[in-house]
């Protein structure tokens, strides 16, 4: 494709995001679904281009306002991203703005005085206020302020850089050293090992891990470092019951299964039958279907569920929440979720929790798990579970993990032990987990 070409792809799906504020994964599978014309080098820089408006969308808005610009649309800003973050001249911008097919109809008198306006010009700004700054909604930025305080703009923009690819080994088909060797074999290169989980590798974005000898034959999964983490706080051993209610693709249930070297029972549960079914294939492929049953529930009180009760020696919470510790990957939820949506996902993230503490059996443990950087879906709704619920005590994350490297800042203490992990300070997506242990039968309450 032309240059041109390209940048009026690139237009064409940010308007038609703007449109529907659907997933912007969705919107690119969508778009290239019906144009499988378009190369694979095309595609990654056009999926780039896209997300980089995202990534971008309030500093440019803020830019197009400040030079009295009348539209915001996906043209207007992508001029405004070619000269501010491209650092591109009138006249590049004009030969791609030609007006040839496919590509943008040419400049017009406004756009050429923008541009100039824009010339000279960075993406940041003293002058911008700092939901700008940061490329949050108003009502997002204050609640991340009260959390992160004068850190939130370093936290921000760590979220706003697109995040690597990382993988987990899977332990019952072969060892870290297996799997380098079979990526290298693929031709792939600049592997390195993740910091903290000790099954992990990281490799730059753009390859396809898909067609690689490691993926078809489950030496290897995608998963990021941080939900590999998780995995190694569920401390999962051979012979355990488990129970993942919350199983979704069935990524942790994997990471478990490995821990187990496959001798046990893992229950994976979920309400959308699609997940559970590519969750099986995921196991089959990894050799750890023998120990895992799928089984779908109608929610978090399903009756067969139920029956359940103080049965299994880890219960995993992995629940629905508002995503937003992916920014990484998904820039634009955080336009999406609503203060009105965090107040739902917290009602059912309370109902889950209450559900999945009555399967617990003594002695046994709860972990909660969240992909979320809201304090609503983790501290505060787990300082309600620890004053209703006496019957279990928090487990510190230095007691599960004694040896965690020097660099993880695992909290202490009876009060506050859990684990938030964010790309700023660990370089993995945003996540919490949090583990209690049962001391007792109790009531279900």
């Amino acid at each position: 494709m032309k240059p041109g070409a390209r940048i009026a792809a690139v237009i064409e799906l940010y308007d038609g995001w703007t449109q529907t504020r659907d997933d912007a994964d969705r919107v690119i599978s969508g778009y290239f679904g019906n144009r499988r014309y378009i190369g694979g080098g095309d595609r990654r820089e056009i999926s780039e281009r896209f997300y980089n408006l995202i990534r971008h969308q309030a500093r440019l808005g803020w830019w197009l306002a400040e030079c009295g610009y009348e539209f915001q649309d996906g043209r207007a800003r992508m001029i405004a991203e070619l000269v501010l973050q491209d650092k591109r001249k009138a006249e590049d911008i004009s030969s791609m703005f030609n007006g040839e097919e496919f590509c943008p109809n040419p400049l017009h008198p406004a756009e050429n005085h923008l541009i100039n306006k824009l010339t000279g010009k960075t993406l940041d700004h003293d002058g911008q206020p700092g939901a700008v700054k940061t490329e949050l909604p108003k009502w997002l930025y204050a609640e991340l302020l009260k959390l992160h305080h004068e850190n939130l703009p370093a936290e921000m923009a760590a979220y706003n850089q697109p995040a690597k690819l990382d993988l987990r080994v899977n332990r019952l088909q072969g060892t870290v050293e297996d799997a380098i060797k079979s990526l290298e074999a693929d031709g792939i290169h600049n592997i390195e090992r993740t910091p903290y989980a000790p099954n992990g590798l990281r490799l730059p974005l753009g390859v396809n891990m898909l067609v690689t000898a490691a993926y078809k034959d489950g030496l290897i999964e995608i998963q990021d470092e941080a939900s590999q983490i998780c995995v190694r706080l569920v401390d999962a051993k051979p012979g355990m019951h488990i129970l993942d209610m919350c199983a979704g693709g069935g990524g942790k249930t994997l990471g478990m299964a490995s821990d187990m070297r496959g001798k046990g029972r893992i229950l994976a549960c979920d309400t959308h039958g699609g997940r559970l079914d590519n969750s099986r294939k995921r196991a089959k492929r990894a050799g750890a279907g023998d120990c895992i049953q799928q089984r779908i529930i109608a929610d978090e009180r399903d009756s067969w569920l139920r029956n359940k009760s103080g049965f299994f020696d880890r219960v995993l919470l992995d629940v629905p929440c508002s995503g937003l510790g992916t920014l990484r990957r998904n820039p634009a939820l955080r336009w999406r979720i609503g203060q009105r949506d965090i107040r739902t996902l917290m009602a059912n993230q309370s109902k889950i929790l209450k559900a999945g503490a009555a399967k617990v059996t003594k002695g046994g443990r709860l972990i909660y798990a969240t992909c979320s950087i809201m304090p609503e879906e983790n501290e505060r709704l787990i300082e309600t579970f620890m004053r209703d619920r006496k019957d279990f005590r928090p487990v510190p994350i230095s007691e599960i993990w004694p040896d965690a490297p020097k660099s993880v800042p695992v909290p202490g203490g009876k009060d506050k032990p859990w684990l938030r992990l964010s790309p700023n300070v660990h370089g993995t997506d945003g996540f919490f987990v949090a583990v209690f242990e049962r001391t007792a039968k109790g009531k279900v309450k």
